[in-house]
């Protein structure tokens, strides 16, 4: 369906679309923040280790070894939803981050590529 509508100019011309498609060029560099999230490595860590406590615990067959796991499991899981909540570099956007995370060919008002505006 998208090769019959982009190359054939009959259908194109129904459409209301030029005859010829013109090629995509992208003319803004993106606006996502990049910055590494803090607590990656850490929660990385503790993952590896809690799996090993698990493989260990099977293995073993310690329920004991089992029921510690899921223990810090519960506790990674909380230190994991801490960590996604205070180091969040979005989250002074209203002090007057945001513009240290806009690109310097983006102008602001402009509409981006799919059409939503910037300026809401």
């Amino acid at each position: 369906a998208m090769v019959v509508v982009t190359y054939i100019p009959v259908v194109r011309r129904v459409l209301r679309q030029e005859p010829q498609p013109s090629p995509y060029e992208c003319t803004k560099t993106g606006v996502v923040d990049m910055t590494p999230w803090r607590p990656m490595y850490p929660i990385v860590g503790a993952i590896l280790v809690l799996l090993t406590i698990l493989v260990i615990s099977l293995q073993l067959a310690s329920f004991w070894l089992f029921v510690t796991f899921w223990c810090l499991w519960f506790v990674a899981l909380v230190c994991l939803m801490w960590g996604a909540t205070t180091s969040t570099p979005m989250a002074d956007a209203k002090s007057g981050a945001e513009e240290a995370t806009v690109s310097p060919n983006f102008q602001r008002g402009e509409s981006s590529a799919d059409g939503v505006s910037d300026a809401e």
